[in-house]
């Protein structure tokens, strides 16, 4: 057995205790640098949020600065774009054109970059939004491109989490909410492209929504692709092109492998999206990628503008009264264009404007008997005749215009010997009958008044005219004192826009 002096025992104990010591130091540094490293990915992973807002405020700097060039060379001031930030805010009364279609209309030489436009116009009490900075695409062959820039444009990987829409990602966009609805509008077609990257990160678990993207109206939609508002679907399940074909989506399929989503949403009624919902990527991963909120080609107005929206899309944006063509007239409206079409108050019907291209009435009498059946009844005074559509020698009217008109007869019948006589007198328009009045008389010598009133429809070229239909001993009478009286008039004219 090996023996130690006191002088080796004491060194040997002193030794352990600093091996002990030491083992328990290097314990505590590492849980101290597990600790540390916590925190440091907490610090790191709070400054994504600032550093990506940093990439998109340092994207669109730079793509100012690349457009300065073409800007210098635009003649138009409508759609030059600005050097700097505060250009917008230092040129109150700069107009910008409301699209880039707009800008390539009044220049086609202009070469796609980066613009300023201004979609709901300029508002002289100072309620219309700020002009924002787009990018135009003016190579596209059928229509030119409107291009809105937003802060989520790179793939970005979805935070794992297990619950339905625990990952939420707000879309920034270099534009307010009404300037991009007021784009819309005024744009043929809008859209934005979409595109998901998962493994084993579903839109739809066992029949549940998981994922969905907010509209603009914060309205929850479960499509991916198109225009199917009302169902759970994404491009390939549109084409019938699915992984599974009992799935609506490849992401659906629960594949433990990469698999991709992507297609262009494209109702522009509800467009941009202003936020996308992740879930159930706890045991997988979602990289999604968003595209530019892009509009193209015009609204075209079809002859004459009908309601506000048209005024609108032709280039109207101060609020105020306004004349529309209606059904078949004019129509007064006030039109708010500092609102929306979808709003309340945007279009505030006033009521309908008496328009007459010219002025149409009669009055014609007689002052003679008249007995002949089935002819016009002539009329020898003519007091009033504007618009010349009664001639008195055939006493027949002619409507000048298409409108509605009224008439109103009314004379004496007299009947000077025998007994039962009776007359009847009849409106005419076309040689159709539209209505008559009728005498009759027992004895004699006797009178008796007549009257017929008549409110009719008229097309241009239609005539009308009164006459004795059938009678019997009685005729009209009139001892020169102007006892028949025929009167006609334009009540409304229909506004008929070729």
């Amino acid at each position: 057995m090996t023996s130690y002096s006191g002088t080796q025992l004491r060194v040997l104990v002193l030794a352990c205790v600093f091996c002990l010591a030491t083992s328990i130091s290097i314990e505590e540094k590492v849980q101290q640098l597990t600790e540390n490293y916590g925190e440091l990915k907490k610090s790191f992973e709070s400054r994504v949020p600032q550093l990506e807002t940093r990439v998109f405020q340092l994207e669109t700097k730079v793509a100012q600065q690349e457009s300065l060039i073409a800007s210098l060379r635009m003649d138009n001031p409508s759609s030059r774009m600005a050097t700097d930030p505060t250009e917008i805010d230092n040129n109150e009364s700069q107009i910008y054109s409301r699209t880039c279609q707009e800008i390539y209309d009044y220049d086609n030489s202009q070469s796609s970059g980066f613009y300023i436009i201004d979609p709901d116009g300029q508002d002289l009490n100072g309620e219309s939004e700020e002009p924002f900075q787009v990018y135009c695409d003016m190579t596209t062959d059928y229509a030119v491109t409107t291009a809105v820039i937003h802060d989520s444009e790179t793939n970005i990987e979805a935070e794992n989490c297990l619950d339905p829409g625990c990952y939420k990602r707000d879309i920034h966009y270099s534009a307010s909410d009404k300037q991009m609805a007021t784009l819309a509008e005024l744009s043929k077609e809008c859209h934005q492209y979409f595109k998901y990257d998962c493994i084993e990160a579903p839109f739809e678990y066992e029949g549940v929504q998981v994922s969905w993207w907010d509209d603009r109206y914060d309205n929850k939609q479960y499509f991916w692709s198109g225009k199917a508002t009302t169902t759970h679907t994404c491009d390939c399940g549109i084409t019938g092109s699915c992984i599974e074909t009992n799935k609506k989506c490849n992401c659906d399929s629960g594949i433990p492998d990469v698999r991709t989503d992507e297609g262009i949403i494209s109702d522009k009624n509800i467009l941009p999206i202003k936020r996308l919902n992740f879930g159930r990527t706890h045991a997988g991963s979602g990289q999604h990628t968003l595209g530019r909120f892009e509009c193209s080609g015009k609204k075209v107005v079809d002859g004459k503008p009908t309601s506000c929206a048209d005024l609108r899309i032709l280039g109207h944006t101060l609020s105020g009264f306004y004349l529309v063509k209606g059904t078949n007239s004019v129509e007064s409206v006030y039109c708010d264009l500092r609102k929306l079409q979808e709003e309340q108050g945007f279009q505030t019907s006033i009521g309908k404007i008496d328009v007459q291209s010219t002025p149409v009435y009669f009055y014609v009498q007689t002052n003679d008997i008249f007995e002949e059946v089935l002819t016009p009844i002539i009329f020898q005074e003519t007091p009033l005749n504007i618009g010349d559509a009664m001639n008195r020698e055939t006493g027949i009217f002619t409507a000048p215009v298409t409108g509605t008109y009224f008439f109103s007869l009314s004379g004496v019948g007299y009947m000077s010997y025998s007994n039962n006589g009776f007359m009847r007198i009849s409106l005419m328009m076309n040689s159709n009958r539209i209505g008559s009045a009728e005498v009759g008389l027992s004895e004699s010598p006797g009178y008796s008044t007549f009257a017929l009133q008549s409110t009719l429809y008229l097309h241009e070229g239609d005539r009308v005219w009164v006459q004795i239909e059938e009678r019997n001993v009685i005729y009209i009478y009139d001892d020169g004192t102007r006892l028949t009286h025929f009167t006609g008039l334009l009540l409304q004219q229909d506004v008929i826009i070729k």
